[in-house]
């Protein structure tokens, strides 16, 4: 009996390559999301560095305090985007997870058929062997008893 061959080998395997190319571009976009927090944490940390700096007691001119004022409004309209931008990415994110759990099911079903079609493929190996087998003993019976001296008989 010949080798087990599951048709869709090719297919499994462009789609497992499509699987994880799908998981990478995940992991990308994972990744600009940790980086949009960082950025926006030290963008907080400016934030209320600026603001302490404000009510720490030492003298500012009327200038310092516009200057003070005009940027940490600039910091929080920076705040606010990057707010917008890690929203942004977290959405793009879940689209992506169902396009990798797409990605996945897809191999999890041509990888349960191959198995089921390789079991279908044993078991009739199996039934083979077992015919095979059954053939050998019977011949090999035959073959002892016309080979057998009947009693009584000089051998």
């Amino acid at each position: 009996m010949k080798a087990f061959a599951f048709s869709l080998e090719r297919v499994l395997r462009w789609r497992i390559t499509s699987l994880r190319t799908e998981q990478l571009r995940l992991e990308q976009i994972r990744f600009s999301l940790e980086q949009a927090r960082t950025a926006n944490a030290g963008l907080a940390q400016s934030f209320s560095e600026a603001k302490q700096s404000a009510g720490s007691g030492t003298l500012l001119t009327g200038a310092d305090l516009y200057a003070l004022d005009s940027y940490t409004a600039r910091l929080s309209r920076e705040i606010a985007l990057g707010n917008q931008r890690m929203s942004s990415i977290s959405e793009t994110i879940s689209r992506q997870m169902v396009v990798v759990s797409g990605c996945d099911r897809n191999v999890r079903l041509l990888e349960r058929l191959r198995d089921r079609r390789q079991a279908e493929w044993q078991t009739e190996m199996n039934r083979e062997l077992d015919a095979q087998s059954g053939d050998f003993s019977a011949s090999q019976w035959l073959r002892t008893k016309q080979n057998a001296v009947p009693p009584g008989q000089p051998e």
